[in-house]
């Protein structure tokens, strides 16, 4: 582990990359009343949802985040603190701190290629200290705590520990509900860390895989026989792992992307069915490194029944050519609405639910923390009975258009034109709207609600600067706002 260093002086810097986008918007939920301890939107079973309410009538204001004397890297994303200070992260080694009002406040130089896969967050808010503590990975390797104090001006960003032999990772870091961490490296190595009073990261636990690791793990409480929750885990080859907590074995695995190597490039979102036994894994398949034809199965998504452990169902949507497009973002769980509230739900695994707090992510007070580029939640709450029905799901796809699938039936129920195709995740807030932005930049507005599900509301392309590679990373603001990463930009928008 390495001693503490400190910086708030950006250091410019740009690197080339050569491995495709790993196109993950975090969701950070927080109650802060009932000592929730979800994290990434609805907890670590689905990324790209919000209990928070997104522009409804579309863009207003605008502000550009951006540092003096130097731009971001490519593969830049966006995280918003408790206090509402944005943190910009990127393949360029710094990690950039941006206060409410997008002035920049400070830098940290990680010294290696910086993070694509966004940072976890969590705050420590009360009257005698304001700071915030990052956990990334970095596409240079380690694994690094990164204290944000923000009493000072500008900021002062100081390592607390880093773990130097930990590899290259493409997975946003998991914190469970004992406080510990969970990351995937890119190469194959799913670890545990625990994070000490005193600011020290020990690692207790690392399970190797062998297979690439490109996307996002999530935590479940699949067996009830192994204690805490489980780690799941979908790779390159086509493999779907169920770990368990502690990092001693393999409990059980799903095969069957296997025999043609289907790429579960943007890793897992778990979808716990209302009213039933049944939870599923959603993995989306994508195709090696942008090359059409790589894989026969890229395009669908696949559904793998985490009590059965086989796969239910595949879906291939409406306007997919199967082996030529791909889905290279996660996939979104849209909330209950009145209609689907059942008595009968099994508990949470998550616990929490609504406390009538505030939200954001909090720290050391009343339960866990959170982190990615979707954070703070009026009203805390979190994916307790009450609020998610897993029965629509929504993504989007390089053949230009945006999907809503029923997941108990696999059923393709709407699906809406985009201007280009989709590499990113939609974002789904409080009211069921969907956000995504297409692959020249334009972001739409998209109902979700079954009333009119799949209808546009409104498209806006203010930041729109005209090519493919400008990819769309998105995420939700408590302040009818979003937070945008395109190209090697960064940006805050508000209604």
């Amino acid at each position: 582990m390495n001693p503490m260093m400190t910086t708030t002086t950006p250091i410019p810097s740009h690197r080339a990359f050569s491995l495709p986008g790993l196109l993950l918007a975090l969701a950070a939920l927080l109650s802060v009343g009932c000592g929730d301890w979800a994290e990434f939107g609805n907890g670590p079973l689905n990324m790209h949802a919000s209990r928070s309410h997104g522009p409804e009538a579309g863009i207003a204001v605008q502000h550009d985040l951006l540092n003096p004397g130097a731009g971001h890297g490519p593969e830049v994303g966006v995280l918003v603190d408790k206090a509402g200070d944005y943190y910009v992260s990127s393949y360029d080694p710094e990690i950039h701190v941006y206060d409410h009002a997008g002035a920049w406040m400070g830098s940290y130089d990680l010294g290696v290629d910086g993070p694509r896969a966004a940072p976890y967050v969590a705050s420590r808010w009360g009257s005698a200290t304001k700071q915030s503590t990052l956990f990334t990975g970095a596409e240079g390797g380690g694994f690094y705590a990164i204290q944000v104090d923000k009493t000072t001006l500008p900021y002062t960003l100081t390592l607390m520990d880093a773990d130097k032999t930990f590899g290259t990772s493409e997975s946003s870091p998991k914190r469970a509900r004992d406080k510990t961490l969970y990351i995937a490296s890119q190469w194959g190595d799913v670890v545990r860390y625990e994070y000490t009073a005193t600011g020290a990261l020990n690692r207790i636990g690392t399970f190797s895989l062998g297979e690439v690791i490109p996307g996002a793990i999530a935590l479940y409480d699949v067996d009830p026989q192994h204690p805490g929750e489980e780690v799941l885990v979908a790779t390159a080859d086509g493999n779907f792992y169920v770990l368990d907590h502690r990092l001693t074995m393999i409990i059980w695995m799903n095969s069957a992307g296997a025999p043609t190597k289907d790429l579960y490039y943007a890793g897992v979102t778990v979808a716990p069915v209302r009213c039933s036994s049944d939870a599923y894994a959603l993995l989306p398949i994508a195709d090696a490194g942008g090359v059409a034809g790589s894989s026969p199965n890229s395009g669908k998504l696949r559904a793998i029944n985490l009590f059965t452990q086989a796969v239910d169902w595949e879906l291939s949507p409406s306007h997919s050519v199967i082996g030529r497009d791909a889905i290279e973002g996660s996939v979104a769980i849209l909330h209950a609405e009145g209609s689907l509230a059942c008595k009968t739900d099994r508990p949470s695994t998550e616990g929490g639910g609504d406390s009538g707090a505030g939200g954001g992510i909090l720290e050391n007070q009343n339960g866990g923390s959170g982190g990615g580029i979707v954070v703070e939640i009026p009203g805390g709450g979190g994916i307790g009975p009450a609020h998610v029905s897993s029965y629509h799901a929504t993504f989007a796809s390089t053949d230009g258009h945006l999907y809503g699938v029923d997941v108990l039936s696999g059923h393709e129920i709407w699906n809406y034109g985009m201007t280009t195709g989709g590499y990113d995740a939609p974002v789904v807030d409080g009211n069921n709207i969907i956000y995504v932005g297409d692959g020249r930049s334009n972001l739409h507005a998209v109902e979700g609600k079954t009333s009119c599900a799949g209808c546009p509301i409104w498209m806006d392309n203010s930041i729109n600067v005209g090519g493919a590679s400008d990819i769309v990373k998105l995420g939700l603001t408590n302040t009818r706002g979003l937070v945008v990463g395109s190209g090697v930009s960064a940006y805050a928008l508000f209604e």
